[in-house]
Order: C-alpha cells, then sequence, then structure tokens
C-alpha cells in the first residue's frame, strides 16, 4: 500500500521526489603511530527527509506557501508519515528548511523542497539541587535528633576550670615589686652624693 507523505493532516502535494538521508555520527581519534585511525560510533544524527516536488499557477502555489510557512514558522514538532520512513522510528518532525523557486520564463512553474528533521523528546531536566532529597528530610531530621539526644553533651565536656579574677593571684607579686620600686628614691640620693651632686 503507497502512503502519500503527509505532514500532520495535510498531504504535500505534487511531489517529484522524496530523499531520506540517514547518518552515524562518527569520532575520528587519530593515534600516534597507529596506522589509520581509530573511529568512535556516537549514535546516529536525526533522520531527515527532503520532499521536492512542483506546482503550477498563481492559486495553487499560494495556498501550498500559505499552509507550509504557517507549520514552519510555528516552530513545533508535527507528525509525518511516508513509505520511505518504513523501519524507521521516525514519528514527528521539524521543519526545519523551506526553499521555492520560480523562473519568469516556466509559465507560472514554482519548484519546492521542504527539509524534515526527525524530532526527539528532549530529557527530563535533572532535579535542582535544592530538592535532592527533599523526600528524606523528615527522616534525616529525626535521625539527628535521636544522635544529639544520645551524646549527652554536658557529659562529654567533662570538668572544667573555673574562671575567676585573674588579678587576685598576681596582687602578691605585684606588692613585692611596688616595694622595691618605692626604695629606688633612696638608693638614687646615695648615688648623687657620692658623684658630688
Amino acid at each position: 500500500m503507497i502512503v502519500r507523505p503527509m505532514i500532520a493532516d495535510w498531504q504535500v502535494p505534487n511531489l517529484t521526489s522524496v530523499e531520506a538521508v540517514e547518518s552515524k555520527r562518527v569520532a575520528v581519534l587519530p593515534v600516534p603511530g597507529l596506522r589509520g585511525d581509530l573511529q568512535q560510533d556516537l549514535g546516529t544524527s536525526s533522520l531527515e527527509v527532503r520532499l521536492i516536488g512542483s506546482l503550477f499557477g498563481d492559486e495553487a502555489r499560494d495556498e501550498f506557501l500559505g499552509t507550509v510557512r504557517e507549520r514552519f514558522l510555528a516552530g513545533e514538532p508535527v507528525t509525518f508519515v511516508a513509505d520511505i520512513t518504513t523501519a524507521t522510528e521516525l514519528e514527528e518532525v521539524l521543519i526545519v528548511g523551506l526553499e521555492v523557486s520560480e523562473r519568469a520564463a516556466s509559465n507560472g512553474e514554482c519548484h519546492y523542497s521542504i527539509t524534515l528533521r526527525e524530532y526527539v523528546e528532549p530529557p527530563e531536566p535533572p532535579l535542582p539541587f535544592d530538592e535532592l532529597g527533599a523526600d528524606l528530610l523528615p527522616d534525616l531530621s529525626d535521625l539527628a535528633a535521636g544522635l544529639l539526644d544520645g551524646l549527652e553533651l554536658p557529659d562529654l565536656l567533662g570538668a572544667l576550670p573555673s574562671i575567676s579574677d585573674p588579678v587576685a593571684p598576681v596582687m602578691p607579686a605585684l606588692d613585692a615589686v611596688a616595694a622595691e620600686v618605692d626604695a629606688v628614691p633612696a638608693l638614687l640620693d646615695g648615688v648623687k652624693g657620692a658623684l658630688g651632686l
């Protein structure tokens, strides 16, 4: 059974060819001293389909351009079916390219090319750090409270020395220093007399 290419519910008119391009993403890794290069398969690129056709007359052209440009400018993924995509997992596409050409000598003939690219649903974004483990918060709070209750912090501190006035123990020594300082003027008087001052 022939499936006419359809973008959403719109059957693409007057097609002359349909092309599908599938490609692999391959990283080429040169290794010094190795003959040739290592090839690393990075998966497949999105399938691209190119629809090529022509239209005749101003009315057909204007209707076609109005319909395709509306879908192109919306930038939304749309369903796509065609025989050429059999055995692929293609379900939705984005219209990523639209080329239209008209020549003066073509008697109202208009050529078009529509490029479709396979749409892949982006993965769910990761949870923000703030929400990471938020459901565990009540359990962690209970665990922390239990640990703190079991620690008995005052017992861990042990016997602390009493902190009192630090000047009192030093006062006897200061009294001795004061007595010695009081004797200094009398000593100086003896030195003055010896020197004849």
